[in-house]
């Protein structure tokens, strides 16, 4: 059975596809309105061993799981890496359709993960709310705080966002229409909380299909919240060979640019990844850090603060154990053990 490779270009109304040999042969080009029947007619209709390639964004997830029981191959590509279309001057859906077959033919592209489980990318859309909502309450807040500094009132603690507090502040703003402005964000805060509060007990709900997320409490560190976004954003523990692997996607690896043995610069930690991962870690080690008891967690920090002279170090250091464990565990169905060596 021949393998054909297929790029599509995916757009909220129409949709492009190209398909080639292992040889690089175009065996056809077409375009047609986005709807999941097509798209499902579109690669069905191609007789061979269908490989199909898509660049991640806001449709890749929906016409991943569309396409998979049809195919034997569907990669959702990242669209970063592939310069070869973002920066041609030539451009077109058909035209990076054709490219998105071609590497894909080629092995040239950084697989996206998608899971496969419609109910647990539910779930991750769940977290994913509470995290935003989290963000827009913080983003709120700072807002707040500005106001009333441009006002000449200073507020240093968290104090403000009481009513007590806010009347307080709000007395020495002089500008009755700024106190009003300021009044409707507080307002507005008010509903923001409520949400985030709302999101919050969604999230703890469906957390308990997973038991694994109950295991992940037991760990120093880790709430019924952190222990959820792990599970959301992880999504599977098989999808990563090593806990290294791990390290890099949380933004925790480390880069290490040389040449002929030569470094181009100096190390530093790798940005591409998630950065709700390595924000995970770093909150839950800002807790264990905080635990009367003494625990693994601790002793690694001790460790490796005695090792390296390097407060930041041994806190990274940390972090990356942390990781460790909760995939260790996921992926070996094991509790958590305070002797634990991930």
């Amino acid at each position: 059975m021949k393998t054909v490779y297929v790029g599509l270009d995916l757009g909220s109304t129409v949709c492009a596809a190209a398909a080639m040999d292992k040889r690089g042969k175009v065996l056809g080009q077409v375009e047609f309105p986005t709807s999941m029947q097509n798209l499902i007619d579109c690669v069905t209709s191609i007789r061979g061993e269908v490989h199909v390639m898509i660049e991640e964004g806001e449709l890749s997830g929906w016409a991943y799981r569309v396409l998979a029981p049809h195919v034997k191959r569907v990669v959702v590509s990242d669209p970063k890496r592939n310069a070869w279309i973002a920066k041609d001057t030539v451009k077109g859906d058909p035209v990076d359709a054709l490219k998105l077959a071609e590497l894909l033919r080629l092995g040239s592209f950084r697989e996206v993960f998608h899971p496969d489980d419609e109910e647990m990318e539910a779930f991750k859309k769940a977290v994913q709310l509470h995290v935003e909502m989290g963000r827009k309450v913080a983003a709120l807040k700072n807002q707040l705080k500005a106001q009333f500094r441009r006002e000449g009132v200073i507020c240093k603690d968290r104090s403000v966002y009481d009513p007590e507090g806010s009347e307080k502040a709000l007395e020495k703003v002089s500008s009755p229409t700024v106190r009003e402005v300021i009044l409707q964000n507080f307002s507005l805060l008010d509903q923001m909380e409520g949400a985030k509060k709302k999101a919050e007990k969604v999230v703890v709900s469906l957390s308990r299909r997973y038991p694994i997320i109950s295991a992940f409490r037991k760990v120093p560190g880790m709430g019924p919240i952190l222990s959820a976004r792990f599970v959301a954003y992880i999504q599977t523990p098989h999808r990563f060979h090593r806990k290294s692997k791990v390290w890099k996607y949380s933004r925790l690896g480390v880069t290490d640019r040389s040449s002929d043995g030569k470094p181009l610069e100096r190390k530093r930690l790798d940005h591409a990844g998630n950065g709700i991962l390595k924000d995970l870690s770093r909150k839950a080690f800002n807790a264990a850090m905080k635990k009367k008891e003494d625990n693994l967690f601790q002793r690694t920090y001790r460790n490796s603060l005695k090792a390296t002279q390097n407060a930041v170090h041994a806190r990274l250091t940390t972090q990356r154990k942390i990781l460790s464990v909760l995939w260790a565990m996921w992926r070996n169905g094991t509790e958590y053990d305070d002797g634990y060596r991930a």
